[in-house]
Order: structure tokens, then C-alpha cells, then sequence
């Protein structure tokens, strides 16, 4: 892997969609679990952007449009990252770093295919 030639890699998180409710207190240590990851990418150089996602979503199928989110979903998508790498094995390395594995939440990893435009 060569450390000076890096590529875009999308961490795209799942969370359970019966996942427990979680106390305020659970909560604020979750996200400084979560803040504390993400500095450390950004200090590191690795991190170019990320949010998180809101429940209300949109699914277009053809020309049908559906509300979600929808209650047979298993997961939901609730955020994501930009984060570079040198490669798969790289970005896949990094998203192992994800606090919320430790919760029951999966992180999907996948290269970005730079624009020509």
C-alpha cells in the first residue's frame, strides 16, 4: 500500500432497526466514542467528510416513489463517511476503528469511483 497515493473510500453505517433505546447518558458516550474516532482520522489525514442521516427518506423504484422508513427493513442506513486509503484492505482497516461495531451496527466499505467531470 503506498502511503502517498490515496483514494476515496465510503464507510456507509447500518444500525438494527430494533436496536434498544438508549439512555441521554448512553448516548453522549456513544457519540464521544464516535467524535474521538473521527478526530483521530481527520488528525490522521484520512477523513474528508461524513454525516449522519435522518429517518425520513425517499425510495424512487421506476416512477414509484415510497415513504420510508420502512418497518420490514432489518437495518437502516444512518450515516456515512469519506475517509482515504490506500486500498480496500486500507479503508476496510480503518472502518474496523467504528465504535458502533461494538453496538451491533455494520459499516460497509466500498472504493469511490472519481468523476471525470
Amino acid at each position: 500500500m503506498s502511503t502517498d497515493q490515496k483514494s476515496p473510500f465510503l464507510l456507509l453505517f447500518r444500525e438494527s432497526s430494533d436496536a434498544p433505546d438508549r439512555t441521554p447518558e448512553e448516548m453522549q458516550h456513544i457519540m464521544g466514542q464516535w467524535m474521538a474516532w473521527i478526530k483521530r482520522l481527520r488528525d490522521e489525514g484520512q477523513y474528508v467528510s461524513g454525516n449522519r442521516l435522518e429517518d425520513a427518506q425517499k425510495i424512487l423504484r421506476g416512477k414509484t416513489i415510497m415513504d420510508g422508513p420502512f418497518a420490514e427493513t432489518k437495518e437502516v442506513v444512518s450515516g456515512l463517511i469519506v475517509v482515504l486509503a490506500g486500498d480496500l484492505a486500507h479503508a476496510t482497516m480503518l472502518a474496523q476503528g467504528c465504535p458502533g461495531l461494538a453496538y451491533g451496527n455494520s459499516v460497509e466499505v466500498r472504493p469511490v469511483i472519481p468523476s471525470t467531470a
